[in-house]
């Protein structure tokens, strides 16, 4: 029998993991530098495992700048909450991005699940079932992944409101805003599907749908 590929040899991607740790311990100017940064982000990024890119380089930032939350299809669950509200209440984050991207897996998961009416058992199926619920909710004429992505995101930022009284007073009170995105296919570039809360130059709060 043949050995498995790199990519799936557990030994071989630990190695690469440890590896990679030691440059970055190499690479790093201060501890406290880092420390500080933590304390004081920028956003909190509820973004989809499965996207290729970190968030720190879709949005150019620098390294501990972002509270980065992910988890697959962007369920919002206990943990999800549990993290987005330490952003927006301890650590005063101003910002609420909830990232989707191109190609996304779980929303051709979702989608192939409504066109087949049949859906997936195990954990997978809350992902599904959140996807779906994102469709019927805005557009029942949708047809691509990415275009659920889209409506998925925005639909997202609606139940963090409904779900979280802490980050809704927040945006009401016009200490956070949550902005939902998707980047392009193409060029990487962002999108903004739906705003909650004021960023915008104008004083007034803002809720904008795509």
């Amino acid at each position: 029998m043949s050995n498995p590929p790199a990519a799936s040899n557990p030994s071989a991607a630990w190695q690469r993991l440890r590896a990679g740790n030691e440059r970055c311990c190499a690479a790093l100017t201060s501890r406290a530098d880092v420390a500080t940064e933590r304390q004081t982000p920028r956003a909190a990024v509820f973004r989809c495992a499965d996207s290729p890119m970190a968030s720190e380089a879709v949005f150019g930032q620098s390294r501990g700048s972002l509270v980065e939350i992910s988890n697959w299809g962007h369920v919002v669950d206990t943990g999800v909450l549990a993290g987005l509200e330490y952003a927006v209440g301890t650590l005063r984050t101003p910002v609420i991005a909830v990232l989707g991207h191109p190609d996304c897996a779980a929303m051709h998961t979702a989608l192939n699940a409504w066109k087949s009416v049949s859906f997936p058992d195990g954990a997978v199926r809350a992902v599904v079932e959140h996807g779906i619920s994102s469709l019927t909710r805005l557009n029942t004429t949708i047809g691509t992944a990415d275009e659920l992505s889209a409506a998925h995101v925005a639909q997202t930022g609606v139940t963090l409101l409904h779900k979280s009284p802490l980050i809704a007073k927040a945006v009401d009170g016009g200490q956070t805003a949550i902005v939902c995105l998707v980047s392009d296919r193409n060029d990487g570039r962002l999108r903004v599907c739906a705003t909650f809360g004021d960023v915008s130059e104008t004083a007034s709060p803002l809720f904008e749908c795509v």
